[in-house]
């Protein structure tokens, strides 16, 4: 099966990096959040290609839900925000409260950005980094906070799968339910509509 075109490219974009050098490409790439699954499907073929001869570059999946899940168990408030989320449905000042709290768990040390890095720290050093389940962060904590943290602490390729719409040329809607964020300093590459 051919890649996908703006697969290609992005794939271009993190062999050029690894073959010439310069800044690591940071990538966004778009896409409407019911179509994840196709998403991870075609994101697999753009790893086989990567992995292939003769551009040998390693991939590694990062899940930030897994990641999200991990600093909530560790954080030991996981049952309690648990009840209070339940205790404030319908009542969206309270959930907003909830959803502070959580995002204040994800900015304490050991914060996503660390995380995301020591789940890397191991790689191989021509591996690029891909970023999905970004939609379990919402609405607690925004991808732009992550990729800006990230940038200049991670030199690898970066590439996020984001659940979401594109607004204009720059405007992102996280999970197609946000106001449109701008000022990203990545990359965005849409999810060209194939039908």
């Amino acid at each position: 099966m051919p890649l996908r075109e703006e697969l290609l490219g992005i794939g271009e974009r993190i062999v050029s990096y690894f073959d010439r050098g310069g800044e690591p490409p940071f990538v966004i790439y778009q896409y409407p959040p019911d179509q994840e699954w196709a998403v991870r499907r075609d994101v697999g073929e753009l790893r086989r290609w990567l992995e292939a001869e003769p551009r040998r570059v390693g991939c590694i999946w990062v899940s930030l839900a897994d990641l999200f899940w991990e600093a909530l168990e560790e954080s030991g408030f996981r049952e309690e925000l648990f009840a209070q989320e339940r205790e404030a449905a319908g009542d969206p000042d309270t959930l907003r409260e909830v959803y502070d709290a959580v995002g204040e768990i994800l900015r304490e040390p050991p914060t996503l950005p660390d995380r995301v890095i020591a789940a890397v720290a191991d790689c191989d050093e021509r591996t690029a980094v891909f970023l999905f389940r970004a939609g379990a962060l919402y609405p607690a904590y925004r991808t732009s906070t992550l990729l800006d943290d990230l940038r200049g602490r991670l030199p690898r390729p970066v590439t996020l799968l984001y659940p979401g719409r594109l607004v204009g040329d720059y405007g992102l809607s996280f999970m197609d339910r946000t106001e449109p964020a701008y000022g990203y300093r990545a990359l965005i590459v849409p999810r060209e509509d194939s039908t």
